[in-house]
């Protein structure tokens, strides 16, 4: 995926004012996760992100190669290097080839969950549903996430629990799922909830796995069919030569040339048929001149 406009400097970090941040819990403010550190983590306080990210405002180049990770405060609107930034500014894709232990945006994946269900993700599935918590579940609570989310990524699934202010929404590869996970967390929908997206569960029922791993085997069939198509297309596709410049064409001449005479000369010996036989006339015309010219002008030896 590429884009013909540079990415947008998402954020001035000078502009964070105190005001922006919550009580001190700890001993060191982050900014980019508008929360304390280095202290007290029993009481959670959400409070909700002041950025978040635009992915049609914000998209754009960056210095990033086409196989970089992707920016992962990017992801949380936050980002402030804006073109001069060495990851990716945009959505992942399916032509993206990454490495499985990691996720999109290049972080180490860790053998199991962690307790809470945040965090990078585990090495042990393939997960593509997120849990977000604290929703104000209304009649067309479906229709808002689908409006909020849709942005990330094709989803395939949103299931809402009215009865604890939840859903379950379930995309169509995990890249974009981890993706949504980092911009929708700590933000809000349509009114002033804060939300909580994390890693969901495994569905305990029998049913749901045979369609987790019937979907996967699809993907994976995709990704597959893609890369041969790829390199079809590759071995297809005629080489182009490049012509050379005219300064260049008349040096290759010259060069030529001179190859040419030297090859010449060497199979003739030291010099050339030509000129071995110009030299037999000259050394047979020397002695008659000799003969006849008088010793002094103007005498005779008569």
């Amino acid at each position: 995926m590429s884009s013909e406009k540079p990415a947008r400097l998402q954020v001035d970090p000078e502009t964070i004012v105190d005001d922006d941040k919550p009580p001190q819990t700890g001993h060191t403010f982050n900014i980019w996760y508008l929360k304390w550190a280095g202290g007290d983590s029993s009481s959670r306080n959400y409070i909700k992100s002041r950025f978040r990210v635009n992915i049609k405002r914000d998209s754009g180049y960056t210095k990033a190669s086409s196989n970089s990770p992707i920016c992962l405060f990017f992801a949380r609107g936050c980002c402030y290097k804006g073109k001069k930034c060495s990851y990716l500014h945009r959505l992942p894709s399916e032509s993206d080839f990454g490495i499985p232990t990691q996720d999109c945006f290049g972080r180490d994946k860790t053998a199991d969950y962690k307790d809470d269900m945040s965090g990078v993700g585990s090495l042990s599935r393939t997960n593509r549903t997120l849990y977000v918590s604290g929703i104000h579940v209304s009649d067309d609570t479906d229709s808002i996430l689908t409006r909020h989310f849709s942005e990330f990524g094709a989803i395939d699934k949103i299931k809402v629990l009215h009865g604890k202010g939840s859903a379950f929404v379930s995309f169509r590869s995990e890249a974009e799922a981890q993706f949504a996970k980092e911009a929708m967390d700590a933000q809000s929908l349509d009114g002033s909830e804060v939300l909580s997206v994390r890693w969901a569960n495994e569905d305990p029922n029998p049913n749901a796995q045979e369609e987790t791993k019937r979907v996967a085997e699809e993907r994976a069939m995709e990704a597959v069919k893609r890369l041969l198509k790829k390199q079809k297309v590759q071995k297809s596709s005629p080489k182009i030569e490049e012509k050379p410049m005219k300064s260049e064409s008349k040096k290759n001449d010259a060069k030529r040339q001179i190859t040419t005479s030297e090859t010449e000369e060497g199979k003739s010996g030291l010099l050339g048929a030509g000129r071995l036989e110009a030299l037999r006339k000259l050394q047979k015309k020397q002695p008659t001149e000799l003969a006849t010219r008088p010793l002094l002008d103007g005498y005779s030896s008569d």
